[in-house]
């Protein structure tokens, strides 16, 4: 059996770095469940606003206390307000998943419950086309992103989980790495691309649609 065709339960550990083709596909189980619990958080949001229309006030009035400030900075501002902040939750969620996975699936539950009220939210008042058009954009690479960080999270827990109870050999110290620089090399650069599509073309789609 090979390293890519291994399932969830029977993870080989490389004693050599893999190439990023090679450690997606191992990612490939671990971003089934991530991808999942998005889905299903989403949904559970979604769910909550149309139920409850007072959490999506209540969240929206926090988010535009806590982030409201940025509207008025320049674009460059928002720009790397944007990509240092996607950088450092998904850096902090793929590093905390060292303790069995808790953080990356606590992290993909809390973002995806609060996407599925904007969505609710933005829907009710706008439509879903400029749902659509304030996602599409920038999402199918920074979600990707986001999701990958999770993965590799939840990969180093169940690693961890098999060196704590002594079924496997693992060194967590060469899977950091691995981990650390899969994220230098594919998803800060890309995340990068989807700040600044987020901040100069999904804006500009927006205002289009709005005017």
């Amino acid at each position: 059996m090979t390293d890519t065709d291994e399932t969830f339960w029977n993870d080989p550990v490389r004693r050599t770095t893999p190439d990023m083709r090679t450690y997606i596909t191992l990612l490939r189980p671990y971003l089934i469940i991530i991808t999942s619990l998005f889905a299903v958080s989403v949904l559970a949001g979604y769910l909550a606003g149309y139920f409850n229309p007072e959490i999506v006030e209540q969240l929206m009035g926090q988010f535009e206390e806590s982030y409201g400030w940025i509207a008025d900075e320049s674009p460059m501002v928002i720009m790397l307000f944007i990509f240092a902040n996607n950088t450092l939750n998904s850096f902090i969620a793929m590093l905390l998943g060292v303790v069995f996975g808790l953080w990356p699936i606590l992290f993909i539950l809390i973002n995806g419950f609060f996407v599925g009220v904007v969505v609710f939210d933005v829907a009710r008042e706008i439509g879903v086309l400029v749902i659509l058009a304030a996602l599409i954009p920038h999402g199918i690479i920074e979600l990707p992103m986001i999701f990958l960080s999770a993965a590799i999270g939840l990969r180093l827990g169940y690693l961890t989980f098999l060196k704590i109870s002594h079924k496997m050999e693992i060194s967590i110290q060469q899977e950091l790495f691995q981990a650390v620089r899969f994220f230098i090399k594919l998803i800060i650069p890309l995340l990068f691309i989807a700040a600044l599509i987020e901040t100069f073309v999904t804006t500009t789609i927006l205002y289009i649609l709005m005017s």
